[in-house]
């Protein structure tokens, strides 16, 4: 039996986590127009975080920086693209990478398009780097929320690692992509969704090449409010800032 492993969520209060954070189901697209076809999207049954969930996804003893989620507030005199820019210049990765700018309406169930036809892709991983699986754990992506509407980040409780444990005989010269987990759910393989609030002036980091995820702007607080999101890729350890949880 392939093992599972959940995201490695950082946080120091269980209600804090709770208060901010749903879990539902996810579901595949067949035939609608603004979606690429498979996409795996959130099946919209979300419920309150159960009061034992968040042990599950607690950080381990052997949980590598690179591997964690986090959750943290800007300071207050961050508050743009180019002063969130310059404060992570500082954040210790002097090659780090900048990525594009989103600007998002309100009641997006999904966020993330392909630049080549605009098509939604739904939950995915990212491939920048385009690792295979024995370096896919590296780099995360931090992503700062500026505004002015919230929105959330969306994330899958199973790693792609062990998704391609599951789909692929010969996963360790596979080089792990968002088919894998449609191949996932295609074979009605268990998979939540966890979907956490991010206000305007709050970030994550998380290992975005390994955990499949997407952003939404639906049922964000703030409705009818544009958000727009600033974010790298970089190799940075865990605590740079103060936790939001």
């Amino acid at each position: 039996m392939t093992t599972m492993h959940p995201a490695a969520i950082a946080f120091r209060d269980q209600a804090a986590l709770r208060a901010r954070c749903d879990i539902g189901n996810v579901r595949r697209v067949h035939g609608e127009p603004d979606y690429e076809n498979g996409a795996v999207v959130p099946a919209g049954d979300w419920s309150p975080l159960p009061e034992d969930h968040p042990e599950r996804y607690a950080p381990g003893s052997f949980t590598k920086d690179s591997g964690l989620v986090e959750f943290f507030r800007l300071p207050g005199t961050v508050t743009d693209v180019h002063t969130v820019a310059a404060l992570v210049d500082l954040l210790g990765d002097p090659l780090h990478v900048a990525l594009d700018e989103a600007d998002d309406p309100p009641g997006e169930l999904v966020t993330h398009r392909l630049p080549e036809n605009g098509l939604c892709l739904g939950l995915h991983v990212d491939n920048h780097q385009n690792l295979p699986y024995p370096d896919r754990d590296t780099a995360r992506r931090l992503c700062v929320n500026l505004g002015p509407g919230s929105r959330h980040l969306l994330l899958a409780d199973t790693d792609i690692k062990s998704i391609c444990r599951t789909v692929h005989d010969r996963y360790e010269t596979h080089c792990p992509h968002t088919d894998d987990l449609r191949m996932f759910v295609a074979l009605r393989k268990p998979l939540k969704l966890l979907r956490v609030r991010i206000d305007p002036g709050e970030g994550w980091l998380a290992p975005t090449a390994v955990l499949p995820y997407d952003e939404s702007t639906e049922g964000a607080e703030g409705q009818g409010r544009w958000s727009t999101t600033a974010s790298w890729l970089g190799h940075w350890g865990r605590d740079l800032f103060d936790p939001l949880i």
